[in-house]
């Protein structure tokens, strides 16, 4: 349990942190509240004081982790004037991390999450998907053409659909972890390097 703290905004962050890796460790249907309020080193009432329901709580820590996440992992480092060499650095960066996970760490990444828990009937997570895949997209496909003008990234190809390819790729692999394990998964990240070096001009 973690030592309590009289500072609001501290506590709330540290909810949606707790919160957070239980979603990432569970999935949105598994993970548990008491769990979050134990680890948090609070009461319940104290919880609902700074988030309406579990719902509200998980919502909140999507729309405040999620696109930051995907500015800072993803969008950031493709601003740079080689968008293949950022892409790998990306993927070179996850199988790392992978590696030096420990053997029984099996949570999601959080930029998968969505993917691997989302279902027809959860209005609010299909529209939470649509914009942060959408915001994926556009980046990764706008620095490939961006490539392509300065002649980094092959004239033939399609940035869009290689967008969608990467994208797929990413939250596929990761949610390959469960069933295949870490270092495994890190080992079809590091291919997928290989197939970002075919996008380079001939």
């Amino acid at each position: 349990m973690e030592k309590r703290s009289n500072n609001p905004i501290a506590m709330r962050a540290k909810i949606l942190k707790f919160a957070g890796e239980e979603l990432c460790r569970y999935g949105f249907h598994a993970w548990k509240l008491n769990t979050v309020v134990e680890r948090a080193g609070i009461t319940k009432g104290s919880l609902f004081h700074h988030f309406k329901s579990k719902e509200d709580l998980m919502m909140h820590w999507m729309e405040e982790t999620l696109p930051p996440l995907l500015e800072e992992e993803w969008l950031s480092p493709l601003a740079s004037a080689d968008p293949i060499s950022a892409l790998q650095q990306i993927f070179r960066h996850r199988a790392r991390q992978l590696e030096q996970a420990p053997a029984h760490d099996h949570a999601t990444h959080p930029l998968t999450i969505l993917v691997a828990s989302v279902q027809a009937d959860d209005i609010a997570l299909l529209g939470m998907l649509r914009r942060l895949h959408r915001q994926w997209l556009d980046g990764i496909s706008h620095a490939l053409r961006e490539g392509q003008k300065n002649q980094s990234v092959h004239p033939a190809i399609i940035p869009e659909e290689e967008a969608g390819v990467i994208v797929a790729a990413s939250t596929g692999v990761e949610l390959l972890v469960k069933t295949q394990g870490t270092a495994m998964v890190a080992g079809f990240l590091r291919s997928t390097v290989a197939y970002l070096e075919t996008l380079r001009p001939a």
